[in-house]
């Protein structure tokens, strides 16, 4: 795993939630959990594309992370 995966992994799971930039565009990680008597239990990683507001749900980090290596390789900045 490259050094800027492990950092946003460090981020996320310290904060629930990290910011970075791939190829000058920004997405965020981050943990959401929901439950109540309206809604079903939910505890997944989203990442999400803060352009276009589209969002992907993994039910781990490990996937989450996996999928950013394999789709959004040019990671410029990591933003805590």
């Amino acid at each position: 795993m490259s050094s800027k995966l492990n950092t946003i992994r460090n981020i996320a799971e310290d904060k629930t939630w990290v910011s970075f930039l791939h190829d000058n565009h920004p997405y965020s990680l981050l943990h959401w959990s929901i439950a109540g008597a309206n809604h079903d239990q939910k505890d997944v990683w989203l990442l999400q594309d803060e352009v276009t507001f589209e969002v992907q749900e993994f039910e781990t980090i490990e996937l989450a992370l996996a999928w950013i290596d394999e789709n959004l390789a040019d990671i410029t900045d990591v933003l805590g």
